[in-house]
């Protein structure tokens, strides 16, 4: 299923690039907001969006590095300088843009979730506390940790995956999460033992095939619910 590079507009009529990707036949489809790695909207996140759109989801993937380094990069030295720039209470305010205009768009359900690679992972869990959406899911989201008092705003069902040898986040902040949901029917914080960082992201050093298949189909069956 072949996805389409579009064009994504904010509440002040600034445009910027996306790609989006939907399901086949004409039945309206939950939405799923997908917020990439640092590295961009790159083939590795187009194959998730065009994967996730195959399970019957309207995916939109965003390039929310426009509005200092935009587009995909597989240069380190750039994606972590503009990851050091973000603005991230603008970047809320795109986001909240982008969930609002998904739940109106004509193919959608009214329902949108959203995911997080990485550094995406803290926007769904912000997302889900403070701006609507209706579901998160992280695969290896940094951050999180920081932000454990937005969890009590947090309603609808959430699925997080930490590995227990990620460099980049200590364990103690996984073990914190799961505990800052603990007793949750609808919410299920994983910490998949041996993976690494990048565990879910088949183009990177640190992927775990395992790791990803059972982080995918939780994620997946917490946005089925919601």
């Amino acid at each position: 299923m072949a996805g389409k590079d579009v064009k994504f507009s904010t509440r002040n009529k600034e445009t910027y690039d996306g790609y989006v990707s939907a399901p086949s036949g004409s039945a309206k489809a939950p939405g799923l907001l997908l917020i990439t790695a640092i590295f961009g909207t790159d083939d590795e996140m187009r194959e998730s969006a065009d994967s996730f759109a195959k399970d019957g989801f309207l995916v939109w993937t965003p390039d929310v590095f426009w509005r200092t380094i935009p587009g995909p990069t597989a240069d380190f030295g750039k994606a972590f300088e503009r990851y050091g720039s973000f603005d991230k209470q603008q970047g809320l305010k795109d986001m909240e843009d982008l969930i609002n205009a998904l739940r109106a768009d004509p193919q959608c359900n009214g329902k949108v979730a959203m995911l997080g690679y990485c550094f995406g992972g803290l926007y769904a869990h912000l997302g889900a506390a403070n701006l609507g959406a209706n579901a998160a899911g992280s695969f290896h989201g940094t951050m999180i940790g920081d932000h454990l008092d937005d969890v009590a705003r947090i309603k609808g069902p959430v699925s997080y995956h930490y590995g227990s040898v990620d460099p980049i986040i200590p364990l103690d902040e996984a073990k914190a999460v799961q505990k800052a949901f603990a007793g949750r029917a609808n919410a299920e914080v994983t910490i998949h033992e041996g993976a690494s960082h990048n565990f879910c992201m088949p183009y990177k050093d640190g992927y775990h095939p395992e790791a990803a298949a059972k982080a995918r189909a939780s994620v997946l069956k917490a946005f089925q619910s919601m």
